[in-house]
C-alpha cells in the first residue's frame, strides 16, 4: 500500500474515533445522569444484544474481509461484489422477520420485547453496512469505511444532544435514533459503491454461490469474534437472568468506560489488516515485535490514569458510585483486551489462523462460563463473575502470545509475566490501599518497566 494511502486511512480512522469518543462520553456520562439507573440499564441491554446479533449474518462479512483482504480494486469482479451483495441482504432480511415473529410470540416482557424487535431491526442495516464496509477495508479503501462511521456517529450525537435539550431523552426516543444514523452510514457506502454496482450484472445464483464461498472461509472467524465477545457476554448474560437487569446495567457500565481504549485500537487494527497481508513473513515479525515493545511501555500508564478518571466519575456519577467500583477489578480486562486485539487477532488472522483464534476463544468461555455459574448458582456473589471476566480475558491474551510468536518464530516464552503480577499487584492494591497509596506504587512500576525496556533494546 502507498504510504500517502496508508496515512489517509489512519487519519480518517483516528477522526472516526475522536468522534466516537465524543459520543461515548455523552452516551456513558450524561446519560446515566439524564436517564436514571433504571432506564440506562435497558439501554444498556440493547447495545449489549446489538454487540451479538451480527452473528446472524453466518460468517458472509467476515469471509468478504478475508477472502479480498489485500486486493485491490482493480482485482475484484463487480458482479460478483454486486450479486453477493444483494442476495446476502435478502436473505438476512428473511431472517430477520422471521426471528422477529418468534419474539412477538414468544417473549411476554413489553419492555423487553420492544428491544428484541428493534435489535432485529437494526441488525439488518448493520448487517449491510458492515458488508460494505468490509469490502472497502479489504481493498485498503478504509477511509471510505471511517467516512460512513463518522457521518453515523455525528447524527447520533447531534440527534442525542437535541433530545438531552429537549428533555426527551428517553430509552426509546434514543433506540430509532441509533437505528437511523447506522441507516444513514449504509446510504453513504452504496452511494460510494453505486456506480461499481451499476455497470455490474445481478446474477441471484452466482450471488448464491459466492455467499456461500464467503460464508463457508468466513465461519470460523465469525465463531472466534463471538466466542471472543461471549468471553464477557456470558458473565453479563448469567447476572441479567440471577439478579436482574438494574446488576446487568451495573457490571455493563462499567464495561462500558473501559472499552473507549479497546474502540481505539479496532481503528488501528482495521487499518494494518490490508497493510499487513502485503508484507513478507521477516517484516511481519519485526512490526509485530515493535507493537509488542510499544504497548509493554504504554498499556501500564492506563492503571496509573485510573485513579483519577474514577474520582472525576465519582464526582460527576454519585448514583452509580456502585458501578464505578466494579472499574478497578475489570480494568485488567481492558489492559489485556487491548493486546489481544492489536497483536493476537490482527496478526493471526493476518496469518489466517482464525481457526487457532477459534479455539483460543472457546477455550477462555469455557473459564468464563465456569466462573459465572459458580458465582451465580454455587457462591450466590457476583463479584465471582467479575473474576471470571478477568481470568479468562487474561487467559486469552497469554494463549494469543504464545501462538503468535510460534508462528512468527519470535523468541521468548511468547508472553510477560509481568504482565499478569502487574494485573495481581493493581488488583490487590485497589482493593488494600488508599489512592494516594495506589497512585505512586503504580508510577513506579509503570516508570520500571519503561527503564528496563530501555536497557533490554541497548
Amino acid at each position: 500500500m502507498q504510504e500517502s494511502s496508508l496515512k489517509r486511512n489512519f487519519s480518517y480512522a483516528f477522526a472516526a474515533q475522536g468522534v466516537a469518543l465524543a459520543v461515548g462520553s455523552v452516551t456513558n456520562l450524561i446519560l446515566p445522569r439524564v436517564l436514571g439507573a433504571e432506564d440506562f440499564s435497558w439501554w444498556q441491554l440493547f447495545v449489549f444484544y446489538a454487540t451479538y446479533i451480527p452473528c446472524l449474518a453466518l460468517g458472509l462479512n467476515d469471509g468478504v474481509y478475508l477472502r479480498w483482504g489485500g486486493k485491490t480494486r482493480e482485482e475484484l469482479d463487480p458482479a460478483v461484489l454486486r450479486s453477493q451483495f444483494w442476495v446476502g441482504a435478502a436473505f438476512q432480511l428473511v431472517l430477520a422477520a422471521a426471528l422477529g415473529g418468534v419474539v412477538s410470540l414468544a417473549v411476554a416482557d413489553l419492555r423487553r420485547r420492544a428491544i428484541l424487535l428493534a435489535v432485529l431491526m437494526y441488525f439488518w442495516l448493520y448487517s449491510c453496512h458492515n458488508h460494505l464496509g468490509y469490502l472497502f477495508q479489504a481493498r485498503g479503501e478504509t477511509d471510505v469505511y471511517s467516512r460512513s462511521l463518522i457521518l453515523n456517529k455525528l447524527v447520533y450525537l447531534g440527534g442525542q444532544c437535541l433530545l438531552l435539550a429537549a428533555g426527551a431523552a428517553g430509552v426509546f426516543a434514543l433506540i430509532p435514533l441509533y437505528i437511523g444514523a447506522c441507516g444513514l452510514g449504509l446510504a453513504y457506502l452504496a452511494v460510494r459503491i453505486r456506480g461499481e454496482f451499476r455497470g455490474a450484472r445481478l446474477d441471484l445464483r452466482l450471488g448464491a454461490a459466492e455467499c456461500r464461498r464467503s460464508a463457508a472461509v468466513g465461519l470460523s472467524l465469525m465463531l472466534s469474534n463471538l466466542c471472543a465477545m461471549l468471553v464477557l457476554g456470558v458473565g453479563r448474560q448469567v447476572v441479567d437472568w440471577r439478579w436482574g437487569v438494574l446488576a446487568f446495567g451495573q457490571i455493563s457500565f462499567s464495561l462500558t468506560l473501559i472499552n473507549f481504549a479497546l474502540t481505539f485500537l479496532s481503528q488501528i487494527s482495521m487499518v494494518l489488516f490490508p497493510a499487513l497481508r502485503r508484507v513478507s513473513g521477516q517484516e511481519l515479525a519485526a512490526y509485530s515485535q515493535k507493537l509488542e515493545d510499544g504497548l509493554y511501555l504504554l498499556l501500564p500508564w492506563m492503571y496509573v490514569l485510573y485513579l483519577p478518571g474514577r474520582a472525576l466519575l465519582e464526582l460527576w456519577l454519585p448514583d452509580y458510585r456502585e458501578s464505578l467500583e466494579y472499574l478497578a477489578l475489570v480494568l485488567p480486562i481492558c489492559y489485556f483486551d487491548c493486546k489481544m486485539n492489536l497483536l493476537g487477532n490482527t496478526f493471526l488472522k493476518v496469518l489466517n489462523r482464525q481457526n487457532q483464534l477459534l479455539h483460543i476463544n472457546l477455550v477462555t468461555i469455557l473459564v468464563s462460563l465456569g466462573f459465572a455459574l459458580a458465582g451465580a448458582w454455587v457462591m450466590d456473589e457476583i463479584l465471582w463473575v467479575v473474576y471470571g471476566m478477568v481470568a479468562a480475558i487474561a487467559l486469552r491474551s497469554v494463549l494469543a502470545d504464545r501462538a503468535l510468536h510460534r508462528a512468527l518464530d519470535l523468541p521468548g516464552r511468547g508472553y510477560d509475566r509481568r504482565d499478569l503480577l502487574l494485573a495481581g499487584t493493581f488488583l490487590a492494591a485497589s482493593q488494600l490501599l488508599p489512592w494516594w497509596g495506589m497512585m505512586p506504587l503504580m508510577t513506579v512500576l509503570a516508570v520500571g518497566r519503561a527503564l528496563r525496556l530501555c536497557r533490554r533494546q541497548k
